[in-house]
């Protein structure tokens, strides 16, 4: 298969230390599939990639019960590019690059990150490329083919937005301290085999161990998740009724907390595991009366800001430096009354922003969420890497409130990208089956 220019151009770029290690590389076949072939450099760099960008165990052990599925993902890819290439899809060097960069975004890095990390864990930059590539040709080849047949009818959307609002608005009167909304994303594990099943269950099991130990549930989900595939490698969140919920996933869950992780649950979709974001709700009070419907609450959050801002050309070593700072400015923010930093007394000569930011936490992302839900009023976040620089915010106050009406451009969205996530499944296990793949 033919590689686009900007494969050249990333090994042109990358670190001096690559050279040598291709030089060793191992040109083994792990798989032919078709008339292209997998190698064993392939999948060593793609677990190598795992293992530096998520923070997934590199033990011996771990790398054997990884070894198999980056194999599977690996053979999905190639079937996946082959019928693109097949349909006349394809995609440019710019759209590899902006999809880089929306990660990176996505993630609160600065642009280059990374790189710099593949660079520094000896992993050539074309694997993590290629794997973006991957995506956004299978992406681009379901919104050709896939999407004209697929549609949501108003009927479909009146029906299940009446479920989220009954759901919503219904008397509930849930044990101490069960929440009574939660916002959460899942990775799921298709099984397309039953022969299959014990295997997915032990790698799931692997994974939520993985995570529970410090690996990235959001890495593990574009890796592996089939949710992931029909949103262009993006891991979405979204706020749901615990009644909503498949009854197995709900056991697991149990007294659900942010940040959680439970599974995998076995369900029609396969194994599924689930990170808890973020929970509302859950108090004591007696439920009011049928005929007193509640009103869908969300919380409002009054933010303070902090921002050291990076310069176009900052480096890893500037960025390290800067978040040192940052942790000397954790120590003293101010208060929410200073819109300055009580340890600076020139916050603009020290090119850092304060700004003030009250808002319903459902408008903030699913990053900053995640970080303001485990503060309390008066705390600040440990400082983190965003797009900008080095960020920080403290909660200043929070309160509940109403909560928008369901949103049926929400519902249509939502309703599409479930039917979407069907066909594509479909549409791979058609592929898996009609191709001549050989593991070795």
């Amino acid at each position: 298969m033919k590689r686009t220019t900007l494969f050249f151009t990333l090994l042109a770029t990358i670190s001096t230390a690559t050279p040598a290690l291709c030089a060793q590389k191992d040109l083994g076949i792990a798989a032919a599939v078709g008339a292209d072939a997998i190698s064993s450099y392939d999948v060593d760099n793609r677990i190598k990639y795992i293992v530096a960008t998520s923070g997934f165990s590199g033990s011996p052990e771990a790398i054997a019960r990884l070894r198999p599925e980056v194999v599977r993902t690996l053979i999905d890819e190639k079937l996946e590019i082959q019928e693109a290439r097949k349909n006349n899809i394809n995609v440019s060097d710019q759209d590899v690059l902006q999809a880089i960069a929306g990660i990176e975004a996505d993630r609160g890095m600065p642009p280059g990150t990374i790189f710099h990390i593949l660079d520094s864990k000896g992993v050539p930059r074309d694997t993590f490329a290629q794997q973006i590539q991957a995506q956004l040709l299978w992406h681009n080849l379901l919104m050709s083919k896939i999407r004209p047949h697929v549609h949501v009818s108003d009927l479909e959307i009146d029906i299940a937005s009446k479920k989220i609002a009954a759901a919503t608005s219904a008397p509930e009167k849930p044990a101490k301290g069960t929440a009574t909304e939660l916002k959460i994303a899942v990775i799921t594990l298709p099984v397309d085999k039953e022969s299959r099943e014990s295997e997915i269950k032990q790698f799931g099991e692997k994974l939520v161990g993985e995570i529970h130990h410090g690996a990235s549930f959001e890495e593990m989900a574009r890796q592996f998740s089939s949710e992931t595939a029909t949103a262009g490698g993006k891991v979405e969140s979204f706020w749901i009724k615990p009644a909503q919920l498949d009854p197995k996933v709900v056991k697991a869950l149990g007294d659900a907390r942010a940040g959680s992780v439970a599974g995998p649950v076995r369900t029609s979709a396969g194994f599924t595991i689930i990170k808890v974001y973020d929970t509302r709700g859950g108090d004591t009070k007696p439920a009011p009366k049928a005929e007193q419907p509640q009103t869908p609450k969300d919380t409002e959050v009054y933010l303070k800001s902090i921002l050291l801002k990076a310069k176009s050309d900052t480096g890893a070593k500037e960025a390290d430096a800067m978040l040192q700072i940052g942790e000397e400015v954790a120590k003293h923010p101010g208060t929410c009354e200073e819109k300055g930093i009580a340890s600076i007394d020139n916050v603009e000569e020290a090119n850092i922003d304060v700004t003030f930011v009250r808002k319903p936490i459902s408008e903030l992302t699913s990053a900053v969420q995640s970080i303001v839900g485990t503060l309390k009023v008066g705390d600040i976040s440990a400082p983190f890497a965003s797009y900008e620089g080095i960020r920080l915010y403290m909660l200043c106050d929070k309160k509940e409130i109403d909560a928008k009406p369901v949103d049926r451009d929400l519902v249509a969205n939502m309703l599409f990208q479930q039917k979407m996530q069907l066909e594509a499944q479909k549409y791979l296990r058609n592929l898996r089956r009609e191709a001549f793949v050989d593991v070795r």
